[in-house]
């Protein structure tokens, strides 16, 4: 659009000189001038609003040359802008298809508010391979001009779902500002991949209940998350920067928290905590989710680990990629 910004300027100034000249100089009143003045500029061809001297109809012979050239510039301007505009959109969406369908394990965004965003920007920063979906025009734009891949169309429909790929998706993320509009898609992801991890936003705890009966993996609740940070930074305000602390070191080349799940492949069915990190300085084991869901934050290093559980490290990633591959071989 900012093409057009010097174009109609130049336009708007011509207009003022010609309701100027008109006003002041020929003595026609505001609304003579204006009239003379689209009349002039439009070549109408309807006769002056009163008779013009020598003056007058020089300036207007001018006026009519220079406004008509002003007139097809501007036009001109305007339909490249919005032809451009829609070849750019096409060709953009027609290379995010195609990018889609190489895409395997990736995330989808569902929904690009604010929340949507927030998700996009921070999953780009972890280096996750994700799409983004919505049906908004604008939103759409706003996410393919920062490098996103794009799917346009309503999210609670199945052919929109699987054109992003969800077969194919690790997880979905219901971030629209609905909670009907989130429960749909839930419900229609989950028809179309039983397997696939689904986190939810929801408006409130009842809401969020109900997504869990839809078949979400978890609900995040952005008031309740952001009501609780608010009171922990007032009661806890250490607390609160040691995570974010964390958090904040996810993009750097530094120590990061990372979720390992044990299979087969890992090596670490059967074994102790000492017997796995007892000895290994560089990576620190935070907690760990057992198979049934059960969290234990701080282990002892007796407690042992079985296919299915999960468990929170931290660590540079060179070191939690050595572990995780050495225990593998």
């Amino acid at each position: 659009m900012h093409r057009l910004v010097l174009p109609m300027a130049l336009l708007s100034a011509v207009f003022a000189i010609g309701m100027g000249w008109y006003g002041f100089v020929e003595g026609f009143t505001f609304l003579e001038a204006a009239y003379q003045t689209v009349t002039t500029l439009s070549t109408v061809g309807y006769s002056e609003v009163r008779p013009l001297d020598t003056s007058g109809r020089v300036f207007t012979m001018v006026f009519i040359l220079a406004g008509l050239g002003l007139m097809f510039y501007t036009a001109t301007a305007v339909v490249e802008v919005v032809v451009a505009g829609e070849v750019r959109s096409l060709l953009g969406r027609q290379r995010s298809g195609r990018k889609v369908r190489r895409m395997e394990r990736h995330v989808i965004v569902c929904g690009f508010g604010r929340v949507g965003q927030e998700i996009a920007i921070d999953l780009k920063s972890h280096r996750v391979e994700f799409v983004v979906v919505d049906n908004n025009p604008g939103a759409l734009r706003e996410a393919t001009e920062l490098g996103f891949t794009v799917v346009a169309g309503d999210v609670t429909e199945e052919t929109v779902l699987r054109e992003a790929g969800v077969v194919r998706a690790r997880a979905l993320v219901a971030a629209a500002d609905s909670d009907v509009g989130n429960t749909y898609t839930v419900l229609t992801a989950r028809s179309l991949n039983p397997d696939l991890f689904i986190v939810a936003r929801a408006g409130s705890a009842n809401a969020g209940q109900r997504m869990l009966s839809a078949g979400a993996s978890r609900f995040i609740s952005p008031y309740q998350i952001a009501g609780r940070r608010m009171a922990l930074s007032v009661v806890q305000p250490l607390v609160l920067d040691f995570v974010d602390t964390l958090a904040s070191r996810q993009s750097e080349d530094d120590h990061i928290l990372a979720e390992l799940e044990i299979d087969e492949a890992s090596g670490f069915d059967g074994r102790t905590i000492v017997d796995i990190f007892g000895g290994n300085t560089e990576v620190r084991l935070l907690g760990v989710e057992h198979k049934g869901g059960r969290l234990v934050v701080g282990p002892q290093g007796s407690e042992v680990l079985h296919v299915g559980d999960r468990l929170m490290v931290y660590g540079t990633q060179p070191a939690i990629e050595h572990l995780t591959g050495s225990q593998g071989t």
